[in-house]
């Protein structure tokens, strides 16, 4: 009898985290059951008729497991989370003062020389070196050092991010500088922009789409339960038809105000209905997380 009990507990929390609380909280089941059980066929009930009444008794027990489970992994994720916590080591500190330093002198610089020249692409222009050094060294620094949620990146991946980033930050400076500059002609301005700016993007895009997660155990951990939660909250036919409908219903009606006001008064009015639609698409959102979670 008890060895049957023992199965039918095991496959009861099939599936579920085996913490120490769980195995604590099966223990007890067990033992209840099979006290109850025994009283049951001391009372004249056969073993079958006293197992099926005390499991009809014991009810629903997934759901007190459900939250042992679930409370125990929050509570690891907390303690991973905290643990975590990484100090900045003396490199990337001395880094990041040098760094900052740069970029202030430089911001101090072009004040003065806007003060004394009254021109603003000469300001922008004595900016931009330490712009570029100073946002070059940042982005090198940011990827290279360890956080309690990422593993730091390669110095040799992490140097080319750092050089498409002061490629792109040289061209926006140039292209603001020439376009402060009377008379600049357009394809001038572009053709200073164009050389740096596209490469720039165009680096960044390559290494963005061949990236490798640098994420740490735990908030992988936490994006599983994550999607997990998110799956369970939109796997209900119901709630999504509900979804669905208020949200189309929503947006037919902002269009037809927004062709309304557009036809009575002017486009540049009728643009607004949109900000409220977008409020109100995050209101639903919200009402609907909530109900979900009362749940």
């Amino acid at each position: 009898m008890s060895i049957n009990l023992q199965t039918y507990i095991d496959d009861l929390f099939k599936g579920y985290d085996e913490t120490a609380e769980l195995r604590d909280f099966k223990e007890e089941i067990t033992s209840n059951l099979f006290e109850r059980m025994n009283d049951l066929i001391k009372n004249g009930l056969n073993e079958k008729e006293a197992f099926t009444k005390a499991i009809n008794e014991l009810g629903d027990i997934t759901t007190i497991a459900n939250e042992i489970s679930k409370q125990k992994r929050n509570e690891v994720i907390g303690e991973m989370y905290i643990q975590q916590e990484l100090k900045v080591d003396w490199k990337h500190a001395l880094g990041y003062v040098l760094a900052g330093g740069i970029l202030l002198f430089g911001i101090i610089s072009a004040l003065m020389t806007y003060l004394t020249t009254s021109e603003i692409s000469h300001g922008l222009s004595t900016l931009l070196p330490f712009l570029v050094i100073s946002g070059t060294a940042f982005v090198f620094l940011g990827l290279t050092q360890e956080t309690r949620r990422n593993y730091s990146m390669s110095w040799i991946r992490a140097l080319i991010y750092a050089i498409a980033t002061g490629l792109f930050l040289f061209g926006v400076n140039i292209f603001v500088s020439q376009f402060f500059i009377k008379n600049t002609p357009w394809n001038g301005i572009l053709g200073v922009f164009i050389p740096f700016v596209l490469p720039a993007l165009g680096i960044i895009g390559f290494l963005l789409l061949t990236e490798k997660s640098r994420n740490k155990p735990w908030i992988v951990k936490e994006q599983q339960i994550m999607l997990h939660h998110h799956s369970q909250k939109f796997s209900d036919p119901e709630t999504m038809t509900k979804r669905g409908l208020l949200s189309g219903a929503l947006w037919i009606f902002t269009f037809g105000i927004f062709a309304f006001v557009w036809i009575i008064w002017s486009i540049k009015f009728a643009w607004i209905v949109f900000i409220f639609a977008i409020v109100m698409e995050m209101f639903i959102e919200l009402w609907f997380q909530t109900k979900h979670v009362k749940r």
